[in-house]
């Protein structure tokens, strides 16, 4: 659609006065010609059968032999920030050696699973598809592009509004056209390359169900739909869609048109002869698709509002299939787990405490948004806990010992003060200047090595050369 009011205002702070007054004198026609726009329609396919050894599943050709580690790696949301934040941890693995089944290998060959949300998605997503490419022209291709600066000339390209007014084509698909063509080369989740590369998870966020919503066949089945040939430049724009600024990425509930009772995932969980509160609750989430009639369209936004860190999803995957995680090989069980938890959350300097007077829309809208994600973060973080402790006890109960290591990488653990303060107060977008850039990748490696549970794990297995 055209640009709505509030977009402008987000917009037009990064322009000087002459420019914010073009840019609202423009709204201000569009706003008159929003009305004739036609609705743009989904683009994913129903299938008639659930198939729960095929497509793109976990369970298709990952957790079946993790070899000696289970590797999986969280992505946050941040934009730029959060993605170079992730390039930098990947490089860290790529040049890491360990121990594994009587060999020297990679640290980031042992990564089974990368479960990502917005800014986090597009690194994700890029090693996903294009493996040690990414270490050849990810930052040219995406980090040290202005790619905000970018989707604001197109917003105002008279171009765009015509395509606007006769083909309902929004910001959302301007961003989805432009990270096809430029980012992700056209490529589809069965472009994915799963036997030979991490298991990438694309999480968005259910806007009228308030859920997380993964871009995976298990989920995709729970709709009667084929995750197969959607694209992986809409699903990275649904992950990383700031509500407001970009209208949501719809998909159809094509549920009814398949048995959705043949699910695996349905399966597992009615399995349980007794469920937890959480597992109950995933359950309800689960079921909640099923009624195509009260829900016929799901909007997806930005995956940060369910999960920031990227972490609920591997937390799900926990509830859901217990142990079964990660022995599903004949009894094959790897020695040792590792997570690896990649958080770019900032704590900037606010200036609303030193003053009286009332803070402004904006700054109070940042203030409240801020508390609530950095509270659900800390819940999460607690529940990771939780949940390996849990995984131990249950494991112990089959006679397999395993050991967990549980590493993050934060600004929160930077020990400099000038540096943490450079850091707090880098923006939330998709445009940063090549120094900061810089930063963010070599900070990224040294937190990684700096990390205790991190550095444990290695001790644990890397045997001294001769």
């Amino acid at each position: 659609m055209f640009p709505r009011w509030p977009d402008v205002i987000m917009i037009a702070r990064h322009f000087s006065l002459r420019c914010r007054i073009l840019l609202c004198s423009i709204a201000l026609v569009l706003a008159f010609l929003q009305g004739c726009a036609s609705v743009y329609k989904p683009q994913n396919q129903a299938i008639k059968a659930i198939e729960n050894n095929r497509g793109y599943r976990f369970s298709a050709d990952h957790a079946v032999d993790h070899g000696d580690h289970a590797v999986f790696l969280t992505f946050s949301g941040g934009g730029t920030r959060a993605a170079a934040l992730s390039y930098g941890v990947l490089q860290e693995l790529r040049d890491t050696r360990i121990d594994s089944r009587g060999r020297r290998v990679r640290l980031l060959d042992e990564v089974d699973l990368i479960s990502a949300v917005s800014g986090g998605s597009f690194t994700a997503a890029y090693y996903g598809l294009f493996g040690d490419r990414i270490f050849r022209d990810y930052e040219d291709v995406f980090l040290r592009q202005s790619i905000q600066g970018t989707l604001i000339r197109k917003l105002f390209n008279p171009l765009y509004w015509w395509r606007s007014l006769f083909t309902a084509f929004d910001r959302t698909e301007m961003a989805v056209e432009y990270y096809d063509s430029h980012i992700f080369r056209g490529k589809t989740f069965a472009d994915f390359p799963i036997r030979q590369r991490p298991y990438i998870e694309i999480n968005a966020t259910d806007l009228g169900g308030g859920q997380r919503f993964a871009f995976t066949q298990g989920n995709f089945d729970l709709i009667c739909s084929n995750v197969g040939p959607f694209s992986v430049a809409r699903a990275v724009t649904a992950s990383s869609a700031v509500p407001v600024a970009f209208p949501p990425v719809v998909i159809q509930n094509h549920a009814g048109a398949c048995d959705t009772s043949k699910s695996s995932r349905i399966r597992n969980i009615q399995a349980k002869q007794q469920l937890s509160g959480r597992q109950s609750d995933l359950s309800k989430r689960v079921n909640a698709y099923s009624n195509r009639a009260a829900r016929p369209y799901i909007h997806l936004v930005d995956g940060g509002i369910a999960d920031n860190l990227g972490l609920r999803a591997l937390i799900d995957r926990m509830d859901a299939a217990g142990p079964d995680l990660l022995i599903q090989n004949q009894g094959s069980v790897p020695k040792d787990v590792l997570i690896i938890m990649v958080n770019a959350e900032v704590r900037p300097e606010r200036s609303i405490e030193l003053s009286a007077g009332k803070p402004s829309v904006v700054d109070t809208i940042d203030a409240f948004s801020h508390a609530q994600i950095t509270l659900y973060n800390q819940e999460t973080k607690l529940l990771i806990g939780e949940k390996i402790r849990d995984m131990e006890s249950e494991l112990r109960q089959r006679s397999q010992d395993l050991k967990f290591y549980l590493a993050e990488v934060s600004f929160g653990s930077l020990e400099e003060k000038s540096m943490k303060s450079f850091f707090n107060n880098l923006p939330t977008s998709l445009e940063l200047s090549g120094s900061e850039v810089n930063m963010l990748i070599s900070t990224g490696r040294r937190l990684l090595r700096r990390a205790p549970e991190y550095r444990a794990f290695l001790d644990a297995n890397i045997t001294r050369l001769d």
